[in-house]
């Protein structure tokens, strides 16, 4: 089927290819009457834009790219979509790829969008160092991050996850619990891949315990944490609170002990980090930290738009965090 262009609107209408595009792009120096004609013809005849040509002679194709680890983890799906209702607002359509957090998926669909001809890119990076971040550089697209840093040379948007941390720690111990197992999986692969949250999390929270001296701690970052927690509960006679550097591994949490009938928060307490929307539906309801997910989505969407249209923007921006206070301590 013949693909209709502005050229055959202006042929069936008897103006010229310009004044086609001044009633397309609702532009003034054209008659009302004109514009309603040719405006009409476009919608009998099915005309659909022609984007690709249109970003050959503009430089840019109105699409961002958005690159996270899954969608399985519930405050990623509601990232994107703060994101991506922003950017469509702005005019803008949105590839979204995963990186599974395997590296080389990453760098492939990094390539994938930049053959796209993306204006920018929202990267929530698994790779680091020097050499990533030459190759970004080499893409000469405009790069945000969200969730693990880069270097400064490229603007991040996300919370002060050492303030949140401390936090929630200082939390726990006014709840006045005297141990804490932390619960925090991603750490066992410091130094294979770029786990900068975790890693800013745990600083947050050894600065916290310094200033804790009566509080004792555990930290575990087991493939199998639950295994290790239980061992942990047997072992410890001390008022014990599991804090998740994640509401999925604290979801994970609530159900073992449950299972195995150990009273929460009677027992044992439990906090997460994340507020994911699910928790509406969790009982007992989950104590956690809230930091606003879709505001960093509104906030990524919105720097990076910017960033594109040649404005400055910071190098760093910061959405604001809260404990949400609920009964699981």
């Amino acid at each position: 089927m013949q693909k209709i262009t502005s050229k055959h609107i202006a042929e069936i209408c008897g103006v010229t290819r310009g004044t086609v595009d001044r009633a397309l792009n609702n532009r003034p120096g054209i008659k009302p009457a004109t514009r309603e004609k040719i405006l009409r013809a476009a919608e009998e005849l099915g005309y659909r834009p022609d984007y690709l040509g249109q970003s050959l002679v503009k430089g840019e194709t109105r699409t961002l790219g958005i690159v996270m680890f899954d969608v399985h983890n519930r405050i990623f799906a509601q990232l994107f979509h703060a994101f991506e209702e922003v950017a469509r607002q702005h005019g803008y359509f949105v590839y979204l790829v995963l990186s599974h957090k395997d590296k080389d998926v990453e760098i492939e669909y990094i390539h994938n969008l930049i053959d796209r001809r993306v204006d920018g890119i929202a990267l929530n990076p698994i790779n680091a160092g020097t050499a990533f971040e030459s190759l970004l550089h080499k893409t000469r697209t405009p790069i945000l991050t969200f969730g693990n840093e880069l270097s400064e040379q490229f603007p991040h948007v996300w919370i002060d996850d050492q303030a949140a941390i401390q936090e929630a720690v200082r939390h726990i111990a006014a709840k006045g619990y005297q141990h804490i197992i932390y619960v925090s999986p991603p750490l066992r692969f410091k130094g294979e891949e770029n786990i900068h949250v975790p890693e800013q999390l745990y600083l947050g929270f050894q600065a916290a315990l310094l200033q804790l001296p009566s509080v004792s701690y555990t930290v575990i970052t087991e493939k199998d944490y639950m295994t290790a927690i239980h061992t942990e509960l047997q072992e410890t006679r001390s008022r014990t609170a599991i804090l998740c550097t994640s509401d999925v591994f604290a979801l994970e949490v609530l159900k073992s002990l449950k299972d195995s009938n150990v009273g929460v928060p009677g027992e044992v307490g439990v906090m997460g980090f994340d507020n994911i929307d699910m928790l509406n539906y969790i009982d007992p309801p989950l104590t956690t930290v809230d930091y606003q997910v879709e505001e960093i989505g509104r906030s990524l969407a919105e720097s990076l738009i910017r960033r594109i249209q040649g404005e400055d923007i910071p190098l760093r921006t910061l959405v604001a965090h809260q404990i949400m206070e609920r009964s699981s301590l």
